[in-house]
């Protein structure tokens, strides 16, 4: 009787073990989800201020536009 009741608590407890574990596997996997969508969103900001950028750089190399002093160098 003794090694029944002690079966019984330790798959309890390892039954509760693997909840726990699971539960916060699906907070992980949630997590990393939302990290991509949020990487998706810092991509396309990127790619515009990349244009943005380009654009700039476009009207200040205009000649005769701009007095050469006062030209801004590339940062390279």
């Amino acid at each position: 009787m003794d090694g029944l009741m002690v079966q019984a608590i330790v798959g309890g407890v390892f039954g509760l073990l693997l909840s726990i574990i699971a539960y916060f596997l699906k907070l992980l996997i949630q997590d990393f989800r939302q990290m991509s969508k949020e990487l998706g969103k810092m991509k396309e900001v990127m790619v515009r201020l990349q244009s943005e950028q380009a654009l700039i750089k476009a009207l200040l190399q205009i000649p005769d536009k701009v007095p050469k002093s006062r030209k801004i160098q590339p940062y390279a």
